[in-house]
């Protein structure tokens, strides 16, 4: 594969599936290592005054996207570099974490997305749902889902 997606909410199961993608990529390959974060940028009438969080502020937005990156960028394997792949780290944010993954995929024209799974069951699946099955389902492309280890 030439260009891999991973993602990671900086959890342990998240970060597990990164040394993953950087296995599925040839040399002269990309991994795009990517944070999403659940925002929301528009604005009711009815609150035009209230922002809920402080990415609103370009400033502070700014700085988030900064200390995320930094974070992307710790996770990447040292042997990256000399095996000829190049990482390329980005925080974005999207209004729901799934849809920013298939689009952030598609924008990026990866050839498959690498993702953690929580193993959610039961009750707390039926509420919160996976996003690993919500981007297996939309995305289109091969999915490689990485099981939380007990």
């Amino acid at each position: 594969m030439k260009r891999v997606m991973v993602v990671t909410d900086f959890s342990a199961t998240a970060n597990a599936a990164v040394p993953f993608a950087y296995a599925l990529v040839k040399e002269g390959g990309e991994v795009h290592l990517v944070h999403v974060i659940e925002h929301d940028d528009t604005l009711s009438p009815l609150y035009a005054h209230y922002t809920p969080d402080d990415l609103a502020s370009p400033t502070k937005r700014a700085k988030v996207v900064a200390d995320v990156e930094e974070r992307l960028q710790a996770l990447v394997p040292g042997h990256a570099e000399a095996a000829g792949v190049k990482t390329l780290v980005a925080c974005v944010l999207y209004r729901v974490v799934a849809d920013g993954i298939i689009e952030e995929s598609a924008r990026r024209k990866v050839d498959a997305i690498v993702i953690g799974s929580h193993g959610r069951r039961g009750l707390t699946h039926l509420l919160m749902g996976s996003v690993a099955e919500q981007v297996l389902r939309g995305a289109g492309l091969p999915i490689l889902i990485i099981p939380q280890r007990h």
